[in-house]
């Protein structure tokens, strides 16, 4: 199934996931295709439903192109990846709110505590550090942001397997048995 990131329609885009979930396949191969950037909302949006799908499904997502932010966080919802051999990924800084005057401070409710006032942040900014927040469940974020990540490194991160290596060591251990721990 492909999911072309260059449709800015966020319905489409949703309609491609459900459609790919309905289908009651027990694994399923998101193709991400176009170029690498979407609408932070968009991709939270996208991000939710992957991670939502029936748990008997499995998806493994291919990334045809190099990925930014959101984009990103979509790829590494499956639970297999791999990326084109040229390809890239890269996590911008999440951005720090703008100047703003200095304003009275008013009450808040407790259960309001982590609301942030609307003149305090874009509404981009906002879904951008969601995105992070969520990348950070597999990135080291802080050390990678504004650096982009290829193939070889991904796979040092743990993030794509290598089938090869994978063979390499079944084959040098196979037959010996390993050490218990003490």
């Amino acid at each position: 199934m492909h999911l072309n990131l260059a449709d800015t329609n966020p319905s489409k885009l949703l309609q491609t996931l459900q459609t790919a979930f309905m289908n009651k396949d027990k694994n399923v191969t998101l193709d991400l295709l176009g170029p690498g950037l979407i609408l932070h909302d968009t991709a939270l949006m996208l991000y939710e439903e992957i991670r939502n799908r029936p748990s008997c499904t499995k998806v493994h997502i291919h990334s045809r192109t190099c990925l930014f932010d959101g984009a990103v966080l979509l790829w590494l919802s499956g639970d297999t990846r791999t990326i084109r051999s040229d390809a890239w990924i890269q996590v911008t800084e999440t951005p720090e709110a703008p100047f703003r005057p200095q304003r009275p401070q008013s009450r808040r409710l407790p259960e309001y505590s982590n609301a942030i006032p609307i003149i305090d942040e874009y509404p981009a900014d906002t879904d951008l550090r969601t995105v992070i927040k969520h990348l950070s469940e597999w990135l080291p974020v802080d050390e990678i942001v504004g650096l982009r990540l290829f193939e070889s490194e991904l796979r040092d991160l743990g993030l794509i397997q290598d089938p090869e290596a994978d063979k390499t060591l079944v084959s040098l251990f196979r037959g010996h048995e390993l050490p218990l721990p003490n």
